[in-house]
């Protein structure tokens, strides 16, 4: 049994209910004991509220009926005709009892033709208000007693001796019916159970809606933050092996400049000497040729693969990107002349001069101009504009090649990863690296329209 409730798969809802099944067996245990104490409480006071009214009655008819039985010479029957008009229409009942015969003499609801004995009447099984059930003798008794009337409705009594110097003995009753009473109190008792049990059942379903509201919105809240939480786990990973990456990739930088360079100097200079030589034919002149630029590549890979580790290093005086970029255009002349490209130039006279790494930037500005030579097409056209937005500075450049693949468009910025042929495919992530530690951001789309177009925004710090 035990294993049983162990294994019950615990749910948020299941727990909720459960929370509120038990509390509401413990508050409807204590409500409805409350409700019982209540009833009985009022039922108590109003009894001793009915016998006071009771006493009342009976100690402003005893000295009358005193005075009458000595006016009249005891004769009962008129006696009670002034009470009986008096106090019946209240809903009293009254009756007069000779305690030393034990007989009935008078009962204002009950015409007499003759005395009865008491043990004949409604009055025989009298008892006290202390609880017990055992009868107690009207006879002599005085005070507050209870009876069943002859259509058992309970009566609450007072009995009061009548004064008289005349007659002894005799004892006056003032009764009430406590039948509309009863009921009433029943009545109270079931309704105020009713509304306590309905008030429960609606609190509990509000209370479990609102909980579960609460709880989703809880767990909604708990769930974003996961999610925050994993995609800032995701960025401080992606950073990590990025890090990596350009640890290794400057060790390899290391140890390829360190064990490369000299070789490759060694033997661009054998080459350049064949190269002059006037003994070389046509054919063994292209060879040597052919190798030279090989041995070209190789250094500019090398010299490409050290640009993208060097950290960056603030200028210690403002440049003026928009020189810079007139610059690296100058630099590029000879090859958009040969392509015949078409270019439309943007400048920024309003931009200031901001603290950068003139040589990194300098590099990604002739990265981004290559690229976008290369990807123009013979007699294309390459917009270039340089603006300022707020606090930022933006460079935008669109060429009209062909439009660039979804997988292109986000892997570019990857290191190694390059569409072209003969590509190492460290220019884009150069310029990513460099932008992002300048605080600045850079973004490659396309537009079958427009071609593709790259934004690079760079933070505008005065120097």
């Amino acid at each position: 049994m035990i294993s049983a409730f162990n294994n019950l798969e615990w749910k948020p809802s299941t727990v909720s209910w459960l929370s509120f099944v038990l509390m509401g067996l413990v508050v409807a245990g204590i409500g409805l004991s409350g409700t019982a104490h209540v009833v009985n409480y009022l039922e108590v006071r109003l009894a001793e509220h009915g016998i006071e009214h009771n006493r009342e009655v009976a100690a402003a008819l005893a000295p009358r009926l005193g005075r009458s039985l000595e006016a009249e010479q005891g004769d009962p029957t008129r006696m009670l005709s002034e009470a009986i008009g008096a106090y019946r229409s209240f809903g009293f009942r009254i009756f007069v009892i000779d305690s030393e015969r034990g007989m009935v003499v008078a009962d204002s609801d009950k015409a007499l033709s003759e005395e009865l004995p008491i043990a004949r009447t409604w009055l025989a099984h009298t008892i006290g208000l202390d609880g017990a059930r055992e009868p107690v003798s009207v006879r002599t008794t005085l005070g507050a007693v209870q009876a069943l009337g002859e259509d058992h409705h309970p009566m609450l009594i007072w009995l009061q001796e009548i004064p008289s110097a005349q007659i002894s003995g005799w004892v006056l009753g003032v009764g009430r019916d406590q039948k509309t009473l009863a009921d009433f109190m029943g009545d109270l008792h079931w309704h105020l159970d009713a509304v306590m049990l309905l008030t429960y059942v609606l609190i509990t379903l509000l209370g479990h809606y609102a909980m579960r509201s609460i709880g989703r919105t809880y767990e909604r809240r708990l769930e974003s933050q996961v999610r925050d939480r994993t995609r800032e786990l995701e960025v401080a990973h992606e950073e990590m092996l990025g890090k990596a990456r350009l640890a290794t990739i400057g060790q390899t930088a290391s140890v390829l400049t360190h064990e490369m360079r000299n070789p490759l100097a060694s033997i661009k200079l054998v080459l350049s000497g064949l190269q002059g030589s006037r003994n070389l034919e046509d054919r063994e002149r292209r060879r040597v040729d052919l190798v030279l630029g090989e041995v070209d590549r190789l250094d500019g890979l090398l010299s490409e693969t050290l640009d993208y580790v060097r950290p960056v290093k603030l200028s210690d005086t403002s440049v003026d990107v928009d020189r810079l970029l007139t610059h690296v255009l100058k630099q590029e002349e000879p090859l958009i002349e040969e392509k015949g490209i078409r270019l439309q130039r943007t400048a920024c006279d309003e931009c200031s001069a901001i603290r950068v790494d003139e040589g990194q930037i300098h590099q990604v500005l002739l990265n981004l101009v290559k690229n976008a030579i290369e990807a123009s097409p013979p007699d294309g056209l390459i917009s270039i504009s340089l603006a300022r937005e707020t606090d930022d500075l933006v460079l935008e450049i669109t060429n009209g090649g062909e439009v660039l693949s979804p997988e292109t468009l986000q892997r570019a910025f990857e290191p190694f990863y390059t569409t072209k042929p003969k590509g190492t495919g460290l220019g884009l992530g150069l310029v990513k690296r460099v932008v992002e530690e300048h605080g600045g951001t850079v973004d490659l789309s396309n537009d079958p329209m427009t071609g593709n177009r790259l934004v690079l925004r760079l933070p505008l710090q005065s120097a």
